[in-house]
């Protein structure tokens, strides 16, 4: 009996132990993904490309994407394309990876319209908080 509650004990405390370490290695493979994802993106899509081109190519690979305005100062709506999901805290329903696809647009007086003609500034991994308090 003494043996079966030390080799009780014994597995409890390894699983405390090593959960953390598991956990921290699933987060560096979804991490790397997010970087696999990323550098396959930035190979297609290319720094100047123009708006039309960028929706053009993501449709004819039927790619969803949706949009968000104003992901960093001095852009436009970015194309954003789900690529995982991460764990959220208790205030907030999600936790959203994306690839966003930013554009600066070219018609100073419309910074936050939408143009076929607007550029691509950069391709970066977005993580985004969603419903939260």
């Amino acid at each position: 009996m003494q043996v079966m509650k030390l080799g009780v004990l014994i597995l409890a405390l390894a699983a405390l132990i090593l959960s953390p370490a598991c956990a921290q290695s699933r987060k560096e493979k979804r991490e790397a993904g997010y970087q696999a994802a990323l550098h396959s993106y930035s190979e297609i899509v290319k720094v100047g490309a123009t708006r039309k081109e960028v929706e053009e190519l993501l449709k004819s690979k039927n790619t969803s994407f949706g949009r968000w305005c104003c992901i960093e100062k001095g852009t436009t709506f970015s194309d954003l394309i789900q690529i995982g999901k991460e764990k959220h805290p208790w205030f907030c329903e999600a936790h959203i990876v994306y690839i966003a696809i930013e554009f600066v647009t070219i018609d100073p007086n419309a910074p936050t319209k939408m143009n076929e003609s607007d550029v691509v500034q950069k391709v970066a991994i977005w993580h985004h908080l969603e419903g939260c308090l």
